[in-house]
């Protein structure tokens, strides 16, 4: 079954920025910071990708 993705397009102005946070992946809760830090792309910081399980 496919999951839903709500996808809103904002556009910054020079009275506002967005920030976009990653979403962790599925079964990484076990994972420290370290471990996590290499699974973020530049694509999953500016909101085009989901960042990929290990």
């Amino acid at each position: 079954m496919a999951s839903l993705v709500e996808i809103t397009v904002r556009d910054s102005t020079s009275e506002v920025r967005w920030l976009v946070l990653p979403e962790r992946p599925v079964d990484t809760e076990h994972l420290t910071e370290e471990e996590l830090v290499p699974l973020v792309t530049r694509d999953a910081m500016v909101g085009v990708a989901k960042v990929a399980a290990p």
